[in-house]
């Protein structure tokens, strides 16, 4: 497929406060952007659980976004705040999974910001179209009602000796494979272990950020 036919599937998350009515708003106002762009309504940019984002992506779908109000108006006082620490904490994640972290954006809008919304949604488009298909390497069964992302025998984030370690969203089969890819993320300068889970290999990633050190 020519990158000139791909059609980006993006799915942005909006706050029913601001985002929500400014994606309404450009409806109304008609302010034409991609027709690919699917929405989700919200109560908060906070309460978008980073598990959202990471299965959206995991499943197939070439970006996520998410819509909130700007700094200081949320309309329940720090939603927003949280939606920005989640936020970092999901761009680690892909990072540690292999997924371009140009494949997520947060984006602050008000209501009255039809054009703003037009214009992100748009140029998210337009990076997923440079990025071509989301392609995830080994995809994982995701189980309806069993978060990926937790703590847990199989969960997406695992704590030893009190540093978080990311699953690189990959199951290997046998201890040839698994050591071969671990083995990757060794010569890339990736804190790395094999977990076994209930008969496959998992592997956790930790990678060290400039300057500071991931908790």
């Amino acid at each position: 497929m020519k990158k000139t036919d791909f059609r980006p599937r993006l799915l942005c998350f909006m706050c029913q406060w601001c985002g929500y009515s400014a994606a309404d708003l450009a409806g109304t106002s008609r302010i034409q952007y991609p027709a690919s762009v699917r929405g989700i309504e919200v109560a908060c940019s906070g309460m978008v659980h980073p598990e959202w984002v990471v299965n959206a992506l995991l499943g197939g779908l070439d970006g996520v976004m998410i819509f909130g109000c700007h700094p200081g108006q949320c309309h329940y006082g720090s939603g927003n705040e949280l939606a920005l620490a989640r936020s970092e904490v999901i761009t680690e994640a892909l990072l540690d999974m292999g997924i371009e972290e140009e494949r997520f954006a947060l984006v602050w809008v008000a209501a009255s910001e039809a054009t703003r919304f037009a214009q992100a949604v748009s140029g998210m488009t337009e990076t997923l179209r440079k990025l071509g298909p989301n392609r995830v390497s080994a995809p994982v069964s995701i189980v309806p009602g069993q978060p990926l992302y937790g703590m847990g025998e199989h969960g997406f984030v695992r704590k030893v000796e009190e540093k978080n370690f990311y699953w690189d969203g990959n199951v290997y089969n046998d201890h040839v494979s698994a050591q071969r890819a671990i083995s990757r993320y060794l010569d890339s300068d990736f804190e790395a272990k094999l977990v076994p889970c209930k008969g496959k290999i998992l592997i956790y990633t930790r990678r060290e950020a400039p300057g500071r050190e991931r908790q």
